[in-house]
């Protein structure tokens, strides 16, 4: 072999030679580009172009020539091999010269590799790079089991289901005619909601029973009515999904069936068409989908009221790309005309006489104002990293990470963190978390944004917040459109108000709820502070209660007979009320 030489400012460091049985984790095969397209590339996808490459030839002599290289001039050099007919390659530079068996060996180290004839070897090593795979192999295996658990199928894709399309475009079923009037649209608006309330009212009705009324058809009824109830939600379009969300959690208003079909609004709302997606998305971003991610997966992963999310591959991270439906803004102009005249009516004929505080008209204007925030999805992105920033010192708490320079108005490019639905109760078992410390995480959580931050989550339906097994189970927060603010006078009530519940004192109570504005300061607050201490009372009995459920239970020792699904109905029935 030539004799090699290395430059003095090339600095040798200390190597450990291994025997080519200790080194053989990674194999290698040197010639031209091979070693960076079929090794660095496919076994450290996270590589990029400017990370370090480090080299080391071998010599007869047991001596060693290193070099340390980014990766640009690494490939460039590759160009330089010659690969002989018996396996062997040759190379000249600057450094001198190689000639041996083309296999070398990485695991992490250095590693000297010497052929059976005596000749010297390459040995290449990407720096930090095995313990950075290893760690990402295991992240992607866990993922993976979460994203496993966690798969449901969506209601609309589930055969037998008829075809529901939502109203992209202002007027739903209207949008085909040429001109489009808010007349119109409150037709529709109108027409929907008088036809449910006139269904609900016969559903009531003995006449319209043939046979006798009884429960078991009347629940057919009520499953009947929250499906059609569904169905026309969709078909008037995001503004009215965005009211059946937030319906659909609330058990204490709603019977069980309208809150099971209003649920599906949460995340499985049907999506638009994947082609209006792909061009909205190279239209934001002025390329083509493959000029900007080594992977876009056309069919989405979820959809909602507003948008729809799809996975990507983006330099070498997992990300989604959620992407808005189009012509929203137009849609809510319209829409929101008509809430706010029902908002005004609202506001005459509400007497107020349980001495609430209420503006129908102020209730509007936030919802509405809250509303074309929600379609600047820059805004979400900024919301996100506030929220991240106010928990980056809990470790059960997880925010996507935002990709700012694939954000705009119109789509939002974060991290893929796969989740369990907070409400699946049997997934999260398998899984293998603790719920009741996720059940104190949750109420932690919330009790921080609301006291402490002063700017928490205002959307959290099960669709907005999932869980994973990092740490023994932490929260995963989705969707930042709808976000609220406290004032600090407010969160200072807030705390005179749990310190009044805590002590059962019905005056402090009644003073922290006259700061934060929620009760008007009257001359005679009797009836008023009679209520709260009731309040106080009934709750204290129902915590004493509890506790007396907990140890009978504890005491039964798993033997008391399981209930039935009415005995469950009727429990939660009797909880309500004494609520």
């Amino acid at each position: 072999m030539a004799s090699c030489s290395c430059s003095s400012s090339l600095a040798l460091p200390e190597l450990r030679f291994l025997s080519p049985k200790a080194a053989s984790r990674y194999h290698l095969s040197l010639s031209k580009q091979s070693l960076y397209r079929s090794f660095l590339y496919k076994n450290y996808p996270r590589c990029n172009l400017g990370r370090r490459i480090r080299v080391a030839a071998g010599k007869q002599d047991g001596s060693v020539v290193v070099e340390e290289k980014r990766e640009p001039e690494f490939i460039k050099g590759l160009n330089d091999f010659e690969v002989n007919g018996n396996g062997s390659a040759s190379r000249s530079d600057s450094v001198g010269s190689v000639n041996g068996g083309v296999n070398g060996y990485a695991n992490g180290s250095l590693v000297k590799y010497v052929n059976g004839n005596g000749n010297g070897g390459v040995a290449v090593e990407v720096v930090g790079q095995v313990e950075e795979e290893e760690k990402l192999n295991k992240e992607i295996e866990r993922k993976k089991k979460v994203e496993e658990i966690g798969k449901e199928d969506a209601w609309f894709k589930k055969s037998g289901q008829e075809k529901v399309e939502v109203s992209v475009a202002p007027g739903g079923r209207w949008s085909r005619f040429k001109t489009y009037s808010t007349i119109q649209r409150t037709l529709e608006i109108w027409g929907f909601v008088l036809t449910f309330v006139f269904r609900a009212w016969l559903n009531n009705q003995k006449f319209s029973y043939r046979g006798g009324m009884t429960e078991e058809k009347k629940v057919l009824r009520r499953k009947a009515l929250a499906k059609w109830l569904k169905e026309s939600i969709l078909r008037l379009g995001p503004t009215f999904i965005k009211i059946g969300q937030q319906f659909s959690t609330r058990v204490d208003i709603l019977a069980q069936e309208y809150v099971d079909e209003l649920s599906e609004l949460q995340d499985q709302v049907p999506p638009f068409p994947s082609e209006t997606a792909v061009s909205i998305v190279e239209e934001e971003l002025g390329a083509p989908l493959d000029d900007v991610f080594e992977r876009f997966d056309v069919e989405p992963i979820a959809a909602a009221s507003l948008g729809q999310v799809h996975r990507a591959r983006l330099k070498g991270e997992e990300v989604v790309v959620k992407v808005q439906r189009p012509g929203l803004k137009d849609l809510f102009d319209i829409d929101l005309k008509n809430l706010r005249v029902i908002a005004e009516y609202l506001q005459k004929i509400d007497p107020k006489s349980d001495g609430a505080k209420r503006d129908w008209v102020a209730i509007y204007d936030e919802c509405a104002s809250v509303l074309y925030q929600e379609i600047d999805y820059t805004q979400e992105a900024a919301n996100a990293e506030l929220f991240a920033s106010n928990f980056k010192d809990m470790d059960y708490v997880k925010v996507p990470t935002i990709f700012w320079e694939y954000t705009t108005p119109q789509i939002l490019t974060m991290e893929y963190v796969p989740g369990i639905k907070i409400n699946r109760i049997q997934s999260l078992d398998e899984l293998g978390v603790d719920r009741k410390r996720l059940g104190r995480y949750a109420v932690e959580s919330y009790l921080e944004q609301i006291l402490s931050h002063g700017f928490f989550h205002a959307d959290p339906h099960p669709g907005n917040i999932a869980v994973d097994d990092v740490n023994g189970g932490r929260l995963i927060f989705y969707d930042f459109g709808m976000m609220g603010s406290i004032s600090p006078n407010i969160r200072e009530g807030l705390l005179e108000a749990f310190y009044g519940i805590y002590e059962k004192d019905a005056d402090k109570v009644l003073q922290a709820m006259v700061q934060m504005g929620v009760l008007v300061p009257t001359g005679d607050t009797t009836a008023v502070r009679r209520t709260a201490q009731f309040f106080l009372n009934s709750f204290e009995e129902r915590l004493a209660a509890q506790r007396k459920e907990r140890e009978i239970t504890t005491q039964e020792l798993g033997f008391k007979k399981p209930l039935s699904k009415e005995e469950k109905i009727e429990k939660k029935k009797q909880r309500l009320a004494a609520i």
